[in-house]
């Protein structure tokens, strides 16, 4: 039987609803992809929390949204009750995920500069240039070059961590102001000041919350979602009896 009336209109508006929100997610997905080639190295140096980046985040988020999406189109344009409701749990899951990780998120906003400093103290600069480390080392040197920072602290640090292969002064190239062939071992050349602790932390925040945006956004497209899958499911229970889910 097909849904006549209001229920049809709710029909072809959760379609179109779920259409645009499978757009959006191919667009969230998309932007994370592009995050990533950026920045994507950056989480070999953070093992503590490696979902904190935010290209890992927004590509999860971007799937998840298509996959959902897709199945509410289906769902909507076949009448099918069981694709409908399975479709409402979904959204209603993935809504109560997104609660939780927020507020996990805000309970811990505080706690990601001792993270950090531990990460790179511990696991990060101690290990750059040994042996099967080339990857955390790439990484080290592309952050430095990216967020214009030295070490963790300042650049002192590569001398107290590596005195072998530094001396008073020295660093890899990638802390130099003007990146010149050699230029790190120049106790003289002109270093970046800042330490990538301070530079990494201020770049998380202000991704976390770009994602926080990206969720406050996507949580009110999802609740409406869930109004109407609900109203529709009613609806089909309606038309076709109750031997649908």
């Amino acid at each position: 039987m097909v849904l006549t009336g209001c229920a049809n209109c709710m029909k072809y508006l959760l379609f179109i609803f779920n259409l645009l929100f499978f757009l959006s997610g191919g667009t969230v997905l998309a932007a994370g992809a592009y995050l990533f080639t950026r920045e994507g190295p950056f989480a070999t140096l953070l093992p503590s929390f490696p979902f904190l980046n935010a290209a890992t985040v927004t590509m999860i988020v971007g799937g998840v949204i298509m996959l959902v999406s897709f199945l509410g189109c289906c769902g909507a344009i076949r009448e099918n009750a069981c694709m409908v409701f399975t479709y409402f749990v979904l959204m209603s899951g993935i809504l109560i995920v997104e609660m939780i990780a927020g507020g996990l998120g805000i309970a811990n906003r505080n706690q990601v500069a001792a993270f950090v400093e531990k990460d790179l103290t511990q696991n990060g600069l101690p290990l750059y240039g040994t042996v099967g480390q080339q990857g955390l080392s790439t990484a080290w040197d592309r952050m430095q070059n990216f967020l214009l920072c030295c070490g963790v602290t300042n650049a002192t640090d590569w001398q107290q961590f590596h005195p072998r292969l530094y001396g008073r002064g020295q660093t890899p190239d990638s802390c130099c102001v003007t990146h010149i062939g050699g230029c790190g071992i120049d106790p003289l050349a002109d270093k970046w000041d800042r330490g990538c602790k301070d530079a990494l932390v201020e770049e998380l925040r202000r991704h976390i919350g770009a994602v926080g945006g990206i969720g406050i956004g996507v949580g009110v497209f999802q609740i409406l979602g869930i109004v109407f899958a609900f109203i529709m499911w009613r609806s089909i229970r309606n038309e076709h009896g109750s031997t649908y889910v």
